[in-house]
Order: C-alpha cells, then structure tokens, then sequence
C-alpha cells in the first residue's frame, strides 16, 4: 500500500537562491540529476494510479486505492493526498525540463556535455582533450636511445622494441629514418643501425617529431666518445717494431702482442684487465721497453710481488740488478735515487710520496691495481695524482672491480681523468643512481660502460678466448657434514645472531661481531672433516695439490695432520717472509716428493705460479669473490699442461651457506660491466648437472616413483666422480648425517642453489 504523502513545493520555492553562482556545466549537471529524480518518482507514482503526464487521471483500473485517499474531483481534504503528489511532480518535471531548455538556448551549457561558450569551462574541457590526445600520442611513441657502439659510432636502439634492426613495426620506422643519416649502415652482427659520432646530432634531428621520444647521451658518454686516438693509431706499428726486441717478441702469444699494440694505441693509458694468468706482467715490460727513453719507471706492486717484479725485468728486458731499486721499507728511499726501474710497494707510497713526487715519474706501472678501489684510503689518495700526472699510466689486474663497478672509479679516473671527472656522476649514471644511503652498491647501463671503457683504456681477454690450447678449469662442490659436536659452537653463535636480528634494534658493529665470530667457529667445526676429505685425496693419488684457507687455525690444522702423516709440504701465509717465497715456490715447482702446498687466500692468492699442482682445494671460503678466482689462477695459468680441478669444500649449517651466496651474486653483476655479458664466475661442476637434471626432470614422464626419486637426489655422483679422479680404490670419508644439518630459517634457499 501506498502511504499518505504530502505535495512537495515547486522547485522555485525550495529555499533561497545561493548567493554564489555555479558554472554552467555544474549547474546543468545538477538540472539534470534533478530530472532523473523527479522523473523516477513520477513513474512511480503513474504505475501506481495510472496518473496522465499532463495531470488528469486516467482509468485507475484495478489499482487499490490507498487508505485515506479519495479520487473525486472536489475540494475534499482528502486530495491532497498521493494523486496531488503525482501532480505536483508532473509539474516539477515540467518545469525542470523548461530550465533545461533555457539554458541550452542560452549556450552556456550542455547537459550532455556539448562545448560551452564560457572561459574557464572552455579551458578545462580543452585541457581533458589534450590529457586524452596525449596518453594516445605516448601510446603510439618510439621511445630511442643513442648508445655506444665501437670505436666512433653510435647504435640505434629502440627501447623495449626489436633493436632498430629492420624487424618489422618500430624497426621499419627506425630504418627509414635511419637510411638519410650520412654514414648510417647496420651492423652485421647486432642489426643495429649505427651512425658516426660527426652524424650523431643530424640522427637526433632525423628521429624528432611526435612519433618519437629521443633519450638524451649522458655527457660522461660523449666525453668518451670524443676522444681521439688519432696519432697514437698512425705511431703504433713503427714503435712496436723499433722498440719491442724480437727475443721478448718471439716469447708473446699473438693475444700479448695484441694487447700491447693496444695500449700504444692509447697512448700508454691502459688498464689490461685480462683473467689471470694470461701474462700481464710480459705485456707490461714489453711496454716499458717501448717507453725506455722516458723513463725513470715506478712500478707500484702489493709486497709480496717485489722480487717477482724484480726477477721479470731481468728475465724480459734482460735490466742489469743495479738499475733496479726494489724498496722493503721507508728508510730505503735513497736507493731511488739513479735507479731506472723503481719497485715500491703500495703500502710505502704514503711514507715516501715526498720522493717519488720530486722524481716525476713520466711511466708508471700498477700491479694489482685493485688494491686502489676504496678512493678514500690514504694509499689510493697517494696513487691516483702520481698516475693523473704521468705520461704513461700502466694498471694491470686482472679483477678490476672484485665486488661492485664502483670500484672501477678510481682506476678509470686515474687513467683518463678527462672523461671520468666526478664519482657522483658515476655513480648515478653506473650504479643504480647510489642506492640506499648512497653507498653506490648496485649496478646499471652495465652494456654502456663496457663499452665506452672497451673504447677508451681497457683491454680484457679471457683464457676461454684466446688460450684454446689451456685445459679449463672444473670446479666442484664437496659437501661435508660436521659432528654435531663439533658444531656447538656455532650454533650458539647462530642462536645469538638471530635473537639479536629478532631483535629488531641490532646494531651494525655488534652483528658483524657475531658474523666473523661465526667465520672462525666455523673454520673449527671444519677441521675434522676436512683433514678426513685431504686423507682420501692423499691416499687416493700422488698427485699434488694446493690448499687454501683463510684463518690461521684451519692452516695450522692442516699443517698439523700432514706433517703427522709424514707428508711433505711448503706454507706460505701472512707470517712468511717475501724473499723465502720465490724458494718456496721453486721446490713445489721442481721437487716430487713435496705434494702439498698450504696456503692462504689473501697472503699467497696473487703472484705466485704453481703449475705444478693441477688441483685446487678450498678448504675455507672468501667473502672477496676476486681472492677466490685469482687463488685458482695459481694453478690454472700459463705452464699449465693438464686439467685443472678446483674443489670447494663446503660444510652445511656452517658460515659456507652464506657466503657462498654472497660471492655469486656479487660475481652476477660485474660480467656484464667487466666481460660484456652477464654470468656467474663461479659455476661448478654440479650446478651444472643440477641444471641437467632439472631439464630431464621436466621432461620425464608424469608417474616417476617418489621413491626412485628421493634415492636419486640423495646419491652425490661428484663424490663418486671425485673419488675416482684420485683413485679407484679410495673410500670416500665424507660424512653426511642428515640429522646433524643445521638451517638457516633467515636464509633464501634460491640464493644458495648453483
């Protein structure tokens, strides 16, 4: 039933007129929500009473009529009830469509959104159009990158497109604009439209316009590519060939002689960055005998590298001993005075820097000049101005950066100070802009710099590259179970390490406290285990093999079981003197009967050529990946004549989980700034398989037993393969008790997978 309800006044008398005056769009928009209300209302009303539009009623058939209400047609009180209502909204409609009409006839306003005449309505419906048009016009834009390509040529990149290679859609577009730029051609082996660093602003010009959004070249990009190498290019053959001795040349491989002529090419400024053990340090003389007649020479070298160096220049450019000063400590500066080749380590720069500035080096060699990474060092604050200032600045290393590119900064900075002018613009441009706290930690435009550095000073060249005739290297990951009681202490540290972190208000200095507290508790619960895993390869071959570790504890552990096994072996650590080091060296290298060399990551990973050895054992691991890498080249590098084995042992529940995940993240961002491509250094052995056996896994059959499947994952078969390698008769010792892992609920487990 319908209630009794009273008329509603007319619109015109709902309250007073605003004082404020709404635009015309808002006020039509208003009339119109007005309409549909009354309306709504109206139809209601005239389904219930069969009302008539214009007011009169109709035949009310069947309709019930409501209590209280009469429909005569008299002045009865009673018809002010539900047919009046009915009326007077009749009426409203009437009169709201009337206003309607008014002010459509008045222009001002269009209820169904037509253009007004009035300013501000005007200005905002034409903004909307513009927003709209816009968001259509970016939908359809090429967005085009100017990026680095060769020596003097730019490549035409389309961003998120097909690479400006003529691949159809964006591609076509890029080629026809391509084609009138003079000097335009593809790359064969990109399909990359490229253009000449003269034709770069006329390609920019030929890519404006709507269709296009042209992405600016960095500065530090143009700095580098304006450059030129001119003269030194037309003076590169006639001083190899007036300089360089045919005895020294004879002795090159063809990859040598190539990186010479590279850096004559760049006027003596060069960062040869080759893999170690490819023989940088013969480039280097090969260099200073080009650059004979400007020397007085300095040559900056870790201190273990002194009579390395020392025996290098005697050997290649055949130097009498008195025109070499090789300095051991800061009262030894007078023997700098009249030598020719001045050996200096770097932790004496800072002590003699008054002597070697009054010298003016015009040829400088660094050596492992990743030990200048950190530029806010004394000793890197010391280096780079003596190599900004000298003629020929030489740096040799062959891990350039061992953690992030940032570390590249201060190398590149000292080789070609014009282009690399501010580490902030580095940092930004190659370094994810900073990242937190501005620690320059990540990396970007990883392509672009590998480029622009390939162009400018460095020289890189891999031993999968140039030495087909070199065995690669195998590594392989030995998985070891400590006791549980031996495992104590670690999990102590362990428990307090996540209570801490649980925590939530740890402090940096006190966690990594507790971190390298774990690193030697763990080094401790290794050493049963891996005395028993050296026990099986002793006995399982006669081989010899190198040892690394990075605690004293773990080196004189197994120190201590070989000397028990009455096993001859050499050490050389931190404590060793750098004159016993070449003796050292020479026994492993020439007598049979000593089997083992102990050595450590960071005191022995450098300098030393022990190719005597074709495995390599880690029984610790380094939080540096380049310290892990430069210990294996010990073995693996030129003189080499069999497979080199690189073993890493690693004991679960222990600081190896951890660090074995940092290392290869880290060595997954520097491939691409360093090589060229992305990848990671350290794969092993049975990653790869891993891999393998994932691909078949994928591709066996639905119904496989879970039973067949488990056993499957539980056989190690490069514990099998390791055995065999040294013996078909040796046990392998490894223990494996599932019951004594320990997880680590904080860590990804992705990040651990090889």
């Amino acid at each position: 039933m319908i209630g009794q309800r009273s008329p509603p006044s007319p619109p015109s008398a709902r309250g007073r007129p605003r004082a404020r005056r709404d635009p015309p769009i808002a006020r039509a928009t208003r009339i119109d929500r007005c309409t549909m209300s009354i309306t709504r209302a109206r139809d209601r009303w005239t389904n219930s009473i069969d009302v008539d539009v214009d007011g009169s009623s109709g035949n009310r058939g069947t309709t019930a009529q409501p209590a209280g209400m009469d429909w005569d047609d008299d002045d009865d009180d009673d018809d002010d009830g539900g047919e009046a209502w009915a009326r007077a909204a009749c009426d409203a409609v009437r009169a709201v469509e009337a206003a309607r009409a008014a002010v459509e006839a008045s222009g001002r306003a269009n209820v169904r959104g037509a253009p007004v005449s009035h300013p501000r309505a005007q200005q905002q419906q034409q903004q909307q159009q513009q927003q709209r048009q816009g968001q259509g016009q970016r939908q359809r834009q090429v967005t085009v990158e100017f990026v680095p390509h060769g020596v003097d040529r730019f490549a035409i990149v389309v961003v998120g497109g097909g690479g400006g290679g003529g691949g159809g859609g964006d591609d076509d577009v890029v080629c026809e604009r391509a084609r009138g730029v003079p000097g335009a051609a593809v790359d064969a082996a990109t399909r990359r439209w490229t253009v000449p660093r003269e034709a770069l602003e006329r390609a920019r010009e030929a890519f404006a316009g709507a269709a296009f959004v042209v992405k600016p070249v960095p500065g530090i990009v143009l700095r580098a590519m304006d450059v030129k190498f001119d003269a030194f290019e037309r003076a590169c053959e006639a001083t190899y060939a007036a300089k360089v001795s045919k005895a020294l040349d004879a002795k090159m491989f063809d990859f040598q002689r190539e990186g010479v002529r590279y850096a004559l090419r760049r006027g003596g400024r060069v960062l040869i960055g080759d893999e170690m053990g490819l023989g940088k340090t013969v480039q280097a003389c090969a260099l200073l005998s080009c650059y004979r007649d400007e020397c007085p020479a300095l040559i900056l070298v870790p201190t273990s590298l002194r009579e390395c160096w020392r025996n290098a220049l005697q050997t290649w450019l055949n130097v009498d001993d008195g025109d070499i000063a090789c300095v051991a400590s800061g009262n030894d500066g007078d023997k700098l005075i009249g030598s020719t080749f001045d050996i200096v380590p770097y932790s004496l720069v800072v002590k003699l820097l008054d002597r070697l500035q009054r010298k003016r080096y015009q040829v400088i060699v660094a050596d492992e000049s990743h030990f200048l990474k950190d530029r806010k060092t004394k000793r890197t604050a010391a280096v780079t101005p003596l190599l900004r200032d000298a003629r020929r600045a030489i740096c040799l290393t062959g891990t350039p950066a061992l953690n992030r590119p940032i570390e590249l900064f201060t190398q590149l900075a000292a080789i070609v100070p014009r282009v690399f002018t501010t580490v902030s613009e580095f940092g930004n441009r190659y370094c994810q802009g900073g990242g937190p706290f501005a620690m320059w930690s990540g990396k970007s435009n990883g392509e672009e710099l590998h480029a622009i550095i390939s162009r400018l000073c460095m020289v890189r060249r891999l031993k999968k590259d140039v030495l087909t005739s070199l065995p690669a290297k195998q590594r392989t990951q030995v998985w070891l179970t400590p006791e549980a009681k031996d495992m104590t202490q670690v999990k102590a540290i362990k428990a307090q390490l996540e209570k801490l972190r649980a925590a939530g208000n740890a402090s940096e200095f006190e966690e990594k406290r507790l971190v390298n507290a774990l690193y030697a508790a763990s080094a401790n619960a290794k050493q049963e285990v891996v005395n028993e895993y050296l026990e099986t390869v002793i006995e399982g071959s006669e081989a010899k093999f190198l040892f690394f570790a990075h605690h004293t504890a773990m080196l004189d552990g197994v120190s201590q079981f070989l000397a028990k096994k009455k096993i001859k072996f050499i050490r050389i650590d931190g404590s060793t003197a750098s004159t016993a080091r070449g003796a050292l060296v020479d026994t492993f290298q020439k007598d049979d009967t000593y089997r083992v060399a102990v050595l450590s990551i960071i005191a022995a990973g450098s300098g030393l050529t022990l190719t005597a050895a074709s495995t390599v054992i880690f029984g610790e691991m380094s939080w540096t990946p380049g310290h892990l890498i430069q210990a294996e080249d010990r073995a693996h590098r030129i003189g080499q004549v069999s497979n080199v084995l690189v073993q890493y042992l690693h004991a679960k529940g222990t600081i190896d989980d951890i660090i074995w995940g940092s290392i290869n993240n880290k060595l997954e961002g520097l491939g691409q700034v360093l090589d060229g491509h992305r990848g990671k250094h350290l794969e092993t052995e049975e990653s790869l398989q891993r891999k393998e056996q994932r691909k078949l896994s994928d591709a066996s059959p639905p119904n496989r037993s879970p039973k067949k499947s488990k056993l499957s994952n539980e056989i190690d078969p490069t514990q099998r393969t390791i055995t065999e390698l040294f013996s078909s008769q040796a046990t392998q010792k490894t223990k494996r008790d599932s019951t004594n892992d320990i997880e680590w609920p904080s860590l990804d487990e992705n990040n651990l997978a090889f």
